[in-house]
């Protein structure tokens, strides 16, 4: 855990690495072994696509379906689309991003999926999903998902499976229930709110509302100042420092 504060007496936030809580589903050349992506309903729903005018919640609709290839494609190996499966997951947090137009980093689908831009991630607790897509998309995640990026040009950035899985998140083995309950009603609360890009982030009104609510829960010091100043990075603004 790291050092913190609050109303609450918490002197430390107990954190972990994101592979402790769930697995991490199979990445997109994955996909693409075993399945294809088609406009009909199947068994495989899909989260297609990051468009940052449409992904602006918390929850994420379905929007595409997978078919099971039937063979290999070229110079490829064909994979089990039954051992894809298996690892859907409704927790969601996006592969790659434009830090100057990316709304969420995380989202939650309220059914298991898999996706072509987004890592699902399987945790098989409703609770826990809700829980880490508050803290990925908090001032507290924004931060942790930048220290550890892999910076491709300016601000787009990727995280490649084995950096997710060592992502920094909050360890929810350590929290109590009542605080586990409270966050899931917290995301129940901000579903249908509209998170703003992240160089808008620090006067964001879903945002604040995540963060203020996430500060309550966990016994922490407000977190405008993070906002501000992640606001003003120059990876997440796209200016330069003077």
């Amino acid at each position: 855990g790291v050092g913190g504060g609050g109303g609450s007496g918490r002197s430390w936030l107990p954190l972990c690495q994101l592979g402790e809580l769930g697995q991490v589903g199979p990445d997109r050349r994955d996909i693409l072994d075993g399945f294809e992506q088609t406009q009909s309903v199947t068994a495989y729903p899909m989260i297609a696509g990051h468009d940052t005018e449409h992904r602006k919640g918390l929850i994420a609709e379905v929007n595409k379906h997978l078919a099971p290839l039937v063979e290999a494609r070229p110079r490829r190996r064909l994979k089990s689309a039954g051992q894809l499966w298996q690892k859907a997951g409704r927790l969601l947090i996006a592969e790659r991003l434009w830090l100057n137009t990316t709304r969420l980093t995380a989202m939650c689908a309220d059914v298991p999926v898999l996706s072509n831009v987004w890592y699902s991630f399987k945790t098989d607790n409703q609770d826990w999903d809700k829980a880490l897509a508050l803290w990925l998309n908090s001032s507290l995640g924004v931060l942790s998902r930048l220290a550890t990026r892999i910076s491709t040009r300016g601000g787009w950035v990727a995280l490649k499976k084995g950096e997710l899985k060592k992502l920094p998140v909050l360890d929810l083995r350590a929290i109590t229930p009542g605080q586990l309950r409270a966050l899931s009603n917290l995301f129940d609360e901000l579903a249908g709110m509209e998170f703003r890009r992240l160089p808008d982030m620090w006067d964001c009104p879903a945002r604040r509302a995540l963060d203020d609510g996430l500060s309550g829960i966990l016994g922490l010091p407000e977190l405008y100042t993070l906002r501000r100043l992640l606001a003003v990075e120059p990876a997440v603004s796209n200016r330069r420092v003077a």
